[in-house]
């Protein structure tokens, strides 16, 4: 039962992850990072510039947006290389 439960998501494995178990410790240790390293900027705030809206929308696209989409993958796809290679799943 549960091996055919793996079979049906297999397609959804874009990344090539090891398997399900070390996929959701890889997200979940990533997220605790993520949460850990941007709580101090999210305190400190950042500094005001004055700009247009549409220059301060392009630039945080371009900053959060694209490091938004890139930076779980990567991460999460390091995570997943670390623990499958120490064997921790």
């Amino acid at each position: 039962m549960l091996m055919g439960t793996f079979a049906v998501i297999a397609p959804l494995n874009v990344m090539q992850l090891e398997s399900p178990y070390s996929a959701i410790m890889s997200a979940v240790i990533f997220n605790a990072i993520i949460i850990i390293a941007l709580t101090p900027l999210a305190l400190r705030g950042v500094q005001f510039r004055p700009a247009s809206a549409g220059a301060i929308l392009r630039r945080n696209l371009l900053i959060y947006g694209l490091g938004g989409i890139i930076a779980p993958f990567v991460g999460i796809k390091a995570l997943d290389l670390l623990i499958t290679a120490l064997r921790l799943v």
